[in-house]
């Protein structure tokens, strides 16, 4: 009986006969060739890149690390201030987690909102997490911006004593334990976000 190449998106297992050498370029880290024919050395979907005529085996957790789109909508917390932007880690895109996530983006001050924002620090604070969208890819380094009421903080602790800040206005944040005040750019769903956000 002869042995069927397998197709597009299919699910294979470990050991599982995929095609032959003549028919794929067999990928280094997924399959393995033994006298010309191609095996699966783990469990996934089949991903298939006619152009190349590659084949490779894929886990789900690897098809859902898809890489970032301009667009694409990005949370997660900010690691460092500077001057004129701020680092960020991104732990969901697009509502998906993203555990050791090695993704990486900036806000520009002049994309963190529609109105003028001076001083960094006036709106956002290091351990911040933020909702972005990606605006433009620059190599491996993503741009982002917090421009419009869906975008911004979603979730503050007080720089003085660590307490959840509780919204009090437009951009301001008050804290219940040490009445301590403080401004960020906010997204209209402050600390009542329905998508994940932390590990």
């Amino acid at each position: 009986m002869d042995k069927k190449s397998v197709k597009n998106n299919e699910l294979v297992l470990t050991g599982q006969y995929l095609g032959v050498v003549e028919e794929f370029l067999p990928d280094k880290k997924s399959t393995f060739v033994k006298e010309g024919e191609i095996y699966a050395t783990k469990s996934g979907h089949i991903d298939i890149d006619n152009e190349k005529r590659k084949i490779e085996v894929k886990t789900q957790q690897e098809a859902d690390r898809k890489t970032v789109k301009v667009g694409d909508i990005v949370i997660g917390p900010i690691l460092f201030l500077r001057q004129y932007s701020v680092g960020m880690n991104f732990y969901t895109i697009n509502g998906k987690m993203h555990f050791n996530s090695s993704y990486f983006g900036n806000v520009h001050v002049s994309q963190i909102s529609e109105r003028y924002i001076e001083k960094i620090h006036d709106a956002f604070q290091i351990t911040d997490i933020i909702r972005t969208k990606v605006i433009s890819i620059n190599q491996n380094e993503y741009n982002l911006s917090t421009s419009g009421k869906d975008f911004g903080v979603i979730y503050a602790d007080c720089v003085i004593c660590g307490t959840p800040l509780d919204k009090i206005g437009n951009n301001k944040l008050r804290c219940e334990r040490c009445g301590n005040t403080e401004t960020r750019k906010l997204a209209h769903d402050y600390r009542n976000v329905s998508e994940p956000f932390r590990y």
